[in-house]
């Protein structure tokens, strides 16, 4: 969260300042390119794109892709142009590819991207259950006579006649469901070409002698089989490759030399890169993946005792899982130190925040990459090691100290009802009570700055580790020896290769579940796949013990739960006095004391702020003297004291400020006063009963109020969090949010879902901690999942799967009362999104599944088999710009409120600021790309919109995951670019791949879902299928009548295109835009 932010500078309406801010604004720009077969490339780049650009541009260039090691050249500058020059400075901005000698390295690199390539056709096929359609396509035909649905393949054939449209969407509407259930088996559908002939079925490293004479510019051999034929072997030479014994056939490139020497190899790659074609010819090529999703790759099924690495992450050819410090050159760093210098820096100014900044980003970054390596490599010896799984009675499993890193290692406890403090800002690992660490957050929000994260030393040096049952805590020393010498006022550090991109994937770091002494051994595989119903049975029973034994604890816990504070909800507080004292709510104020007068447009949320309020006033019992002390928050310093009270205030005034100069450093007392908002004048206790005050009754109501006008539209538990999270909010509040959200059925849902997934987070993570020995613990995920997520028929005889559905039920409804004071109902468990649990429990617990169709209407849905790895879950704080961060939302607010040139100015400065932090390619600047995107979508700039969004989507399929949120965004917004610039066909694809993850996380009834519905009808008409796209139409009225209300925007433009074109897009885009 950036501190103090959301208030913009007023602007300067015209007049010089105006025109500096104009020659910011970026432009499209057309690169052309001379390839070395002497053919030309034209790549559209941004104004503010360098050579790293450009060579990126090339990596997912059709032509191009299969070129690793070359130098770019101009007329005027000459050869080896820098990555950092700006391609706005190259007149003319034609270039020309030189390819350049390898190394070994090099040409390792090399071979692993032929691979990379040629990996969709073999990693991301069908598995063995058949193949479907893609779910959200209702029209698989685009004949108007024939339409195959989704749900039960069945089809409805029009009849010729005046409202053959109508009676056939009714018909449809009655009898087929529009939202059949998500198959994980096509989760990488979209990604695979596995139709097409492989072009290489494998490179293996030769060991077979050298033909000829080995020369010093040789490095080895490798065995390629390509599609058909023998095996041939290729020597990797410093300037290319040539197959043995034939070195005047030598090629710069591998992929050349094969189309060269095998026909059967040039057909199949030529057939493959026209399919890259077909599938988008702008670029984000379905190569270069990695496998940091909870779903691994289809061809996992084959060798589940291996897992078979995609080439970015296979060692073999020199991947790896990304990150910094696997060397271990980094461990014994000077982290103490260089943290305390990094709190030191001047930050004064824009630019002195930006170098310390970048400084902190870098540092901050290595030493989480190194504590993961640390933390995870002690995990794996615990685990190793029998002798210390067997001693239960010490906390501390491991403790060791790597130069300033000092790593502690415990073993999670069986007990479900248990509360685990693992937050790398929580009392265990700072030491103090949970009284102090509300006192210390609440001051640390209040006194906030641009600098809040960076000076807080003891929690920006923290990292929190969980794997497999253990918990590891790696943090910095506090001590620091300066030996009577100055604090340096810099450090020095290495800038991020690749440009941020490639930063480490936790999955890589996986512990494999199914070990084998023979993986190629098929009767293993059966054997896994088949089950053992022993061992799950068994299983079962452990499971069973578990939650016995913590229902019962948990039936004996007090509900009265001791009171944390975020940082953030400090900061939002002192965000909301001032904007009270600024004047920003008297428009609210006037409308109060007139006459109510409906609000239209809004719907349900028309009078939602209306009746919070009002159950806020009832649940807090608010009497008039209660309001004067919480109307303190005002603090009106108009009001003059009694000339007899005079001396007694000021005498509480000075011991107050003496209070607080022992609390704060000068500065932050400083900052504190001259906030306006007269908290200096509370004492630290009554401003703690003060923020649990503002955080029931303003925070709270605004967090829901902003979820019904889709100012905020969170589709999933992880950006639920977030956006909680931001704003200060704790989630044991969720309870209270379904109370306020009684009018909004998707939000209530989202919330109640999320609370399910925490309490089987509990469970899942009590029975991983009570198994000893790794080759069980897939049975008993397996067994766990089946008891959490199955259904049980009603013809079941079996005693301990009723049992054991009831058992869980009552633990869950016992849980969630403690936790989040809501009363959970058994009903409800009907309306629950299984699918979306399951990946929330993958996500917090560490699992990789299997893309299998799981029948969750079955008890037992899960088998050992497909249970694959386990993946640390790391948390951190969370460092990069500030100021890139606040210029991100004044664009925002800018765009809200309609002030287009202004929130292109803002995004482009902020995407500036975290290119200079971040990098270019890093995740969090895929954010700034994103939003930019969205703004130029907005002035009419379609064309360099989907650039930006395009760079967006390949950040985020590479670097957070193929069904993140911001993945899920990336897709729908580039469907509604690519639908403006006419490529209806294309954008068909992309919407459809958001439709299919959006039913995956929030199901069909989400506002986003049904703007995605509207999506879907406005391509297919384009694509002149009338019939499909009012039957996708009539789904969104539906559902957002039914979420939002029939008097709602979302409701309303319903029309088809061709009859009300403004109207209709204007409401595609809204929601996706959030």
């Amino acid at each position: 969260m950036a501190p103090k932010t959301g208030k913009a500078k007023p602007h300067k309406a015209k007049g010089e300042k105006k025109k500096k801010e104009e020659k910011v604004l970026p432009t499209v720009i057309e690169v052309t390119v001379e390839t070395p077969d002497d053919s030309q490339v034209s790549l559209k780049g941004i104004s503010t794109d360098r050579i790293l650009d450009v060579r990126r541009l090339l990596g997912v260039h059709v032509e191009t892709c299969h070129l690793t090691n070359f130098s770019l050249s101009h007329e005027v500058r000459g050869p080896g142009l820098k990555d950092s020059v700006d391609i706005v400075s190259l007149k003319p901005c034609h270039l020309t590819i030189t390819e350049e000698d390898y190394t070994e390295d090099q040409s390792i690199a090399h071979i692993r991207r032929l691979l990379d390539i040629v990996a969709c056709t073999t990693s991301f096929g069908a598995s063995s259950t058949s193949r479907t359609k893609t779910p959200g396509r209702i029209g698989g035909s685009k004949e108007s006579g024939s339409t195959e649905t989704g749900g039960d393949n069945k089809k409805i054939v029009n009849k010729s006649g005046k409202d053959a449209c109508t009676d056939e969407m009714e018909k449809a509407d009655a009898a087929v469901s529009m939202c059949p259930p998500p198959r994980l088996g096509q989760f990488y559908d979209f990604f695979s070409f596995s139709h097409l002939t492989p072009p290489v079925q494998y490179i293996r490293r030769s060991t077979r002698p050298f033909l000829e004479d080995k020369t010093e510019d040789d490095f080895f051999q490798i065995d390629v089989r390509v599609c058909s034929g023998k095996p041939m072997t290729i020597v990797a030479s410093r300037e290319g490759f040539y197959p043995a014994g034939k070195r005047v056939l030598r090629c710069r490139s591998l992929a050349t030399l094969l189309q060269q020497i095998s026909r059967v190899f040039d057909s199949a790659y030529k057939a493959l890169i026209k399919a890259f074609t077909e599938h988008n010819k702008f670029g984000n090529l379905p190569y270069g993946f990695r496998a940091n999703t909870w779903v691994v790759p289809s061809v996992v099924a084959d060798n589940p005792f291996v897992l078979p690495p995609l080439p970015v992450e296979d060692e073999n050819w020199g991947g790896n899982g990304g990150g910094q410090g696997r060397d271990g050159k980094h461990d014994y760093r000077p982290w103490a130190k260089e943290f305390a210098i990094l709190a030191t820096m001047p930050c004064k100014t824009p630019d002195e925040r930006l170098i310390r900044d970048r400084k902190a980003f870098l540092l901050h970054s290595l030493f989480v990459d190194v504590s993961v390596f640390k933390a995870v490599a002690a995990i794996k010896r615990l685990i190793e090691n029998p002798a210390f799984l067997s001693d239960t009675v010490k906390s501390v499993l491991h403790e060791e100290r790597v130069g300033d890193l000092i790593i502690i290692v415990r073993r999670d406890v069986s007990d479900a009802s248990t509360k685990m403090d693992c937050k790398y800002d929580g009392c265990r690992v700072l030491g103090v009570s949970q009284e102090e660490l509300a006192r210390r957050n609440l001051l640390k929000g209040i006194t906030a700055d641009e600098s809040a994260t960076i000076h807080d030393t003891p929690t920006l040096g923290v990292v929190v580790v969980r794997h497999c049952g253990f918990t590891a805590v790696v943090k910095v020393s506090s001590e620091v020896n300066w030996e009577a010498d100055p604090i340096p006022q810099d450090i020095s550090i290495e800038g991020n290769p690749e440009g941020g991109a490639n930063a480490l994937n936790a999955n890589s770091l996986r512990m494999l579940l199914h070990k084998s002494s023979t993986p190629q051994s098929s009767s293993a595989l059966q054997r896994l796949q088949g089950g053992d119903p022993e061992i799950l049975h068994s299983a079962r029973s452990l499971v069973r013990k578990i939650l016995e034994d913590s229902l019962l604890k948990l039936q004996e816990e007090s509900s009265k739960c001791t009171k944390s504070i975020r940082w953030e909800l400090g900061a939002c507080w002192v965000q909301h006095l001032q904007n009270q004292a600024a004047g920003k709510n008297e428009a609210k104020k006037t409308e109060e004391t007139n006459p109510e007068s409906a609000v239209k447009g809004l719907g349900k949320q028309g009078a939602l702020l209306r009746e919070i309020k009002k159950k806020t006033a009832v649940r807090t019992g608010k009497t008039e003297e209660g309001k004067d002390v919480y109307a303190g928050n005002n603090l009106d310093m108009s009001k003059k004291p009694d000339s007899t009270n005079q001396k007694e205030l000021e005498n509480k005034d000075e011991e107050i400020e003496v209070i607080w100069k022992k609390l704060l450093p000068e500065a932050a007392y400083l900052r504190l006063r001259e906030s306006e908002t007269g908290l200096h004048l509370k004492t630290p206790d009554e401003l703690t009963e003060m923020a649990y005050n503002y955080c029931a009754d303003t925070a709270l109501p605004k967090l829901v109020a902003d979820f019904g006008s889709l100012e905020l539209s969170p589709v999933d538990g992880r950006t639920l969090t977030d956006f909680m999270h931001t704003r200060g909010l704790q989630m044991c509040s969720l309870g209270r949010v379904v109370e306020l959200a009684d009018k909004l059925p998707h939000v209530q849902s989202l919330c109640i879902h999320e609370m399910i997934v925490r309490a089987y987070k509990h469970i899942l993570q009590a029975v991983v901690a009570s198994v000893n020995n790794v080759a069980d613990l897939a049975a008993c995920i397996a067994s766990c999942l089946n008891i959490l997520l199955g259904t049980p028929s009603t013809e079941t005889v079996d005693s301990d799967i009723i049992n054991d559905e009831k058992l869980k039920c009552k633990w869950v409804e016992t849980f969630v009362v403690k936790r989040f004071g809501w009363q959970w109902k058994h009903e409800s468990c009907q309306d629950l999104r299984k699918f979306a649990i399951l990946r929330g429990l993958s996500h917090k617990v560490g699992l990789e599944l299997l893309p299998r169709d799981y029948d969750l209407d079955n008890a037992s849905p899960f088998k050992s088999s497909d249970i694959i790895s386990m993946v640390p879950v790391y948390k951190h704080v969370a460092c990069s710009s500030a100021d890139g961060r606040t210029l991100l939302e004044s664009s925002k607010t800018s765009l809200d409120k309609g002030k287009l040139e202004d929130a292109v100015n803002y995004g482009t400065k902020a995407l500036s600021k975290l290119v200079s932090v971040c990098g270019p390619y890093h995740r969090m600047t895929a954010g700034a790309y994103s939003l930019l995107a969205v703004v130029l979508y907005h002035t009419g700039d379609f064309n360099q919109a989907t650039i930006y969004q395009q760079k967006a989507l390949d950040i985020n399929e590479r670097e957070l995951g193929l069904d993140h949120p911001d993945t899920m965004k990336s897709y729908g917004d580039l469907a509604v670019f690519y639908y403006r610039l006419q490529h209806t066909e294309l954008a068909l694809k992309y919407v459809t791949r958001a439709l299919y993850l959006l039913h995956l996380t929030c199901g069909p009834s989400h506002p986003n879902t049904a703007a995605t519905y509207i999506n879907v009808a406005m391509m297919e008409e384009g694509l002149g299928n009338v019939h499909v796209a009012l039957r996708y139409l009539h789904e969104a009225l539906k559902c957002n009548q039914r979420l939002l209300g029939a008097d709602h925007i979302q409701a309303c433009s319903f029309l088809p295109p061709s009859l009300h074109k403004k109207t209709f897009n204007s409401s595609v885009t809204h929601t996706f835009f959030n």
